[in-house]
């Protein structure tokens, strides 16, 4: 019995919630790096302004440095109520001319060489602890030109943190609602599509479900395109079995048939010999009782080998078989059985030849051939088994020949001498009639042509040819 795995829907769903859960994890973490850059720049350019508007407003006059610190500078810094601000404006010698005089880390060594590479003064931002606060700072510096000198000021602004923090914060949790919105909208929309693209494995399952167990009929069911070679294979599958029991019902019928004839006949013999008084008519009962249980064995016998072959047809793939060797092996297994009947085996193949098959399947039927060939052979007789390639239709192909010197086939039996348990009315020698069936059977397992034709003088040829195809090798 098949142990039930972990449900297809389940995984599905298992999938694609992880796949959902890494992307949304990468989107919240790239929106957090997004949030984080964007208050910093926006906050950053409201440093710069200031700073901007302070440096616009410092001018030289007699190598006296005037400050005019205008207001729209705080009001920029102003926009930010939940931060403080800090500024400093420092000559060249870097002594303090208005602001705070404890600004930390003031990068005058960068500015100047700035200055000095770019002729120009740009922007330095950095942070700093300031009284027990982080700061985002600004340095920029100006020069001041008169006609015979130069002085160079610095401005430096700085803010606290708490503005942006928050400003990044609040565009963090929007791009959590948004991703977590998007997430469980996402989540339905797969499981509706997980669910439409499951529906023909469940309209098979319900088809099936619904059918009786003697309806073998091929589904009917409109599937997509990835699932129709699932649909076509419960379909051979369920040809194969409607085939197999139409066939086991046939063979039980036949068999119980066959069967059940000799059995009564060996009854009424058994008893007819309990209740002969005559020594010499029981003898002969008792003969005819003895060739009945012969008949009724080989009958048996050949039934279990049909059901045996039918069995490795459906289950033994084939395999490269020496089939000369078969031929070989079968014909000594006969030979001491032969010579009881005073019949002679004698293979004249000239050839090795390796096919893909059933060696089980060919021995079998090899078997049943030869042995046919020999029960009806006279006293004195031989049977030839021959092996050659032919030539028929410009293809190479590989001919099995059991020649026997007996009376030979009817040509009005030899349509029917295929059909199970048939036996022609001018034929009374003891037999199951199934050898021949069994033997054709194989034969058109293996894509072999099986037919009969007349000897000469005497007798019947049995010839199986096998066609040319990948897997056939032969050697002279």
């Amino acid at each position: 019995m098949a142990k039930a795995t972990a449900s297809i829907r389940r995984q599905l769903i298992l999938m694609v919630a992880t796949v959902l859960i890494v992307i949304n994890a990468v989107a919240l973490w790239s929106a957090h790096i997004y949030a984080n850059r964007t208050a910093k720049e926006s906050y950053d350019r409201l440093l710069y302004g200031s700073a901007l508007q302070m440096a616009e407003n410092i001018t030289i006059l007699d190598s006296q440095v005037f400050i005019d610190l205008p207001v729209s500078a705080f009001e920029t810094l102003a926009l930010s109520t939940a931060d403080r601000a800090f500024y400093a404006i420092l000559d060249g010698q870097y002594q303090v001319l208005t602001g705070y005089k404890d600004l930390p880390d003031i990068p005058f060594t960068q500015l100047l060489q700035q200055s000095r590479e770019k002729e120009k003064f740009l922007p330095i931002y950095y942070e700093a602890i300031y009284r027990g606060e982080r700061v985002r700072f600004v340095a920029l510096g100006k020069r001041l030109l008169e006609a015979d000198s130069v002085n160079d000021v610095f401005i430096i602004v700085g803010q606290t943190l708490d503005a942006r923090r928050a400003s990044a914060t609040e565009i963090s949790q929007m791009a959590l609602q948004f991703v977590t919105l998007f997430f469980f909208i996402t989540l339905l929309l797969l499981f509706f599509v997980i669910w439409r693209v499951l529906q023909p494995l469940q309209a098979i399952k319900q088809a099936i479900t619904e059918r009786s167990p003697q309806e073998l009929s091929p589904l009917e069911t409109n599937v997509p395109s990835e699932i129709a070679p699932l649909l076509k294979s419960i379909n051979y599958f369920m040809a194969q079995l409607d085939n197999t029991l139409s066939r086991l019902k046939r063979f039980t019928a036949e068999a119980a048939h066959q069967i059940r004839t000799p059995l009564a006949g060996l009854n009424s013999q058994a008893q007819n010999a309990i209740d002969e008084t005559d020594e010499v008519l029981r003898q002969k009962q008792l003969q005819h009782i003895l060739e009945s249980s012969n008949v009724l064995a080989d009958t048996v016998n050949q039934l279990l080998s049909r059901a045996t072959l039918t069995h490795r047809y459906q289950s033994h793939p084939f395999s490269p078989v020496s089939l000369d060797h078969v031929i070989k092996e079968t014909c000594r297994e006969l030979v001491v059985w032969a010579l009881e009947r005073q019949v002679e085996i004698e293979y004249v193949g000239d050839i090795q030849v390796t096919i893909n098959g059933d060696e089980f399947a060919l021995k079998q039927m090899l078997q049943n051939i030869i042995e046919n060939a020999i029960k009806y052979s006279p006293k004195g007789g031989t049977v030839e088994v021959a092996l050659m390639l032919t030539n028929e239709l410009s293809e190479a192909s590989i001919l099995l020949q059991i020649r026997d010197q007996g009376v030979g086939v009817p040509d009005q039996d030899k349509e029917h001498i295929f059909e199970y348990f048939y036996r022609s009315p001018d034929n009374f020698a003891s037999g199951s009639g199934i050898g021949l069936s069994i033997a054709k059977e194989v034969a058109e397992h293996h894509d072999a042509r099986f037919h009969l034709k007349d000897n000469q003088p005497t007798g019947l040829i049995v010839e199986v040819i096998f066609p040319q195809r990948k897997g056939l090798s032969y050697e002279h």
